[in-house]
């Protein structure tokens, strides 16, 4: 767990804590099911009210920052069943809470799991299910998909808080190139790493926002899709999207020479937000 001085992350306990809730009789993996209602209804570029926070204007230490904000950043967790009947997870991306009521931020490419939009009722009998999983090993349901844009690659999420109110981000402006940008994700279920870096460049395809791309500098993997990407202040400045692999012999894929790590800017996100 992560301690008041140095930070340790036993990423075995965290795991298994998750393995032992699914694992336990009382577990009944129908109570994730109730996203696939409407998952298959068209949902794009739909806008959504969010009651959002008010950003933050003190700036952070790099220490402060991690310690702050780890704890809400939340793991995307599949649940499967094996050969042998026994429940499997796998910590496969990120996603982090925009309002204190449940909406959070993840990648289209990971809402498509639930086969958002197909105009075809899904069934509930899913051989993979999905949950969020908070740095306390609480799983999180998912109940609906609310907007996305898959060129952008950006999801909305509604999940079932309980009537509890969580701790959420609040939403920046978009940086400049040269910016300073942190990232707390799971790259390869290593959970909770902590990796900055500066805004390479900015690109998008004429007056189309949703074809806005931040290229930035710091480290990522598989994992980290729908990762937080902060600002100095801890305001969410964007999202890990994916990498672009650079080789001196590209169709053979030999001969690595750089990693160019695509982001989304957080203007995105708040086009689907009215």
């Amino acid at each position: 767990m992560i301690s008041t001085a140095q930070e340790t992350i036993d990423e075995n306990d965290l795991f298994m804590n998750l393995v032992r809730q699914v694992r336990a009789p009382s577990f009944n993996i129908k109570t994730l099911d109730k996203v696939y209602q409407t998952a298959y209804i068209d949902k794009t570029n739909l806008k959504i009210s969010i009651n959002t926070i008010s950003p933050s204007k003190k700036a952070l230490t790099r220490p402060e920052l991690y310690k702050s904000k780890a704890p809400q950043v939340y793991r995307f967790v599949k649940v499967f069943r094996d050969d042998s009947g026994q429940l499997i997870i796998e910590n496969i991306a990120t996603a982090f809470p925009i309002s204190e009521d449940g909406y959070f931020c993840m990648n289209y490419h990971m809402a498509e799991l639930f086969g958002v939009g197909s105009g075809i009722p899904a069934s509930l009998d899913s051989v993979e299910h999905y949950f969020l999983a908070d740095y306390a090993g609480n799983i999180v349901t998912i109940d609906s998909i609310c907007s996305y844009n898959q060129q952008a690659d950006v999801a909305i999420v509604k999940a079932d808080t309980k009537g509890q109110k969580i701790t959420a981000f609040a939403l920046g402006d978009d940086l400049q190139t040269g910016d300073d940008v942190f990232i707390i994700a799971h790259p390869k279920a290593y959970l909770y790493y902590f990796s900055t870096g500066m805004i390479n460049r900015f690109t998008q395809q004429g007056n189309n926002i949703y074809s806005r791309k931040m290229e930035i500098a710091a480290d990522y993997a598989g994992g980290s899709s729908g990762g937080p990407i902060f600002d100095s202040k801890g305001n969410i400045a964007g999202m890990v999207s994916l990498t672009q692999s650079f080789y001196y012999h590209q169709k053979e894929q030999r001969s690595l020479q750089m990693v160019v790590k695509q982001a989304v800017p957080v203007s995105v996100i708040k086009a689907l937000i009215k």
